[in-house]
């Protein structure tokens, strides 16, 4: 691919040419089999900015990817420049406001650790490789959310790089009717989030603990039977625990 064509373009850029293009262009969901343009991977918010840029100026649709989870493949498609945020990593956490902000690359199991360590709980997702940044814009379910609220409930501010490749933030006080899409209108409608700042319940010494029931072998009327007294229980239940039901 012509040098010139990808002048402006910064970090590590994977091109179909490149041996690393076969695995680069691949997201969590292997049934999605697309070929990108050119990958992107950016380390730092200017990288997305030049992303941005040299899109519109070439006229090449984007993508956005962070942990690449999203199950019908959006952070993906042929032809296109997939701006990947993964590499964009940092945690840092306020004790004297109960404060978390990071950049937009971090997974779960990334910010579980730190927060955990510090004695701090997050209401994050149950998967760990998935993207924070991704998990918080879709509204952010997860097995703490009865008792923290949603992940987007616990966002405060964000940073991102709109369409017109200008870094911008958002918050309730500076471009609120944004800041207020991107808490659970999904990843990718707005711009390319490179940071997130998220308010912190207190420091907890509480522990989790995970307990699951296998009904096997069992009929059709059992298992509707086992999901009505499930629905009419949980109502009642204490915030602090989650249920999960599946069927199979």
């Amino acid at each position: 691919m012509d040098s010139m064509f990808l002048k402006g373009l910064t970090g590590e850029v994977v091109t179909p040419k490149d041996p690393i293009y076969e695995e680069a262009r691949q997201g969590w969901n292997r049934a999605v089999n697309k070929f990108p343009l050119l990958i992107v991977y950016c380390e730092k918010k200017q990288d997305v900015v030049n992303a941005i840029r040299w899109a519109r100026k070439h006229r090449v649709d984007i993508r956005i990817r962070s942990g690449g989870h999203h199950y019908e493949g959006y952070s993906t498609g042929d032809c296109v420049l997939v701006i990947d945020i993964s590499r964009l990593n940092g945690l840092k956490l306020d004790r004297k406001r109960n404060i978390l902000k990071m950049k937009a690359g971090e997974e779960n199991t990334e910010v579980y650790d730190f927060i955990g360590s510090n004695g701090y709980v997050f209401p994050g997702g149950t998967c760990p490789t998935v993207g924070v940044s991704g998990f918080t814009l879709g509204g952010g379910w997860g097995l703490s959310s009865r008792l923290y609220g949603l992940g987007c409930d616990s966002l405060i501010e964000l940073e991102l790089v709109n369409y017109e490749g200008r870094l911008i933030k958002a918050n309730k006080s500076c471009n609120a009717d944004l800041f207020w899409a991107c808490r659970g209108a999904g990843g990718g409608n707005f711009g390319v989030v490179v940071s997130m700042t998220f308010q912190l319940p207190k420091p907890t010494n509480s522990s989790v603990t995970l307990v699951r029931f296998f009904y096997v072998g069992t009929t059709k009327e059992k298992q509707a039977q086992v999901m009505n007294i499930w629905q009419n229980w949980l109502p009642k239940l204490d915030k602090r625990m989650t249920l999960v039901a599946s069927i199979l």
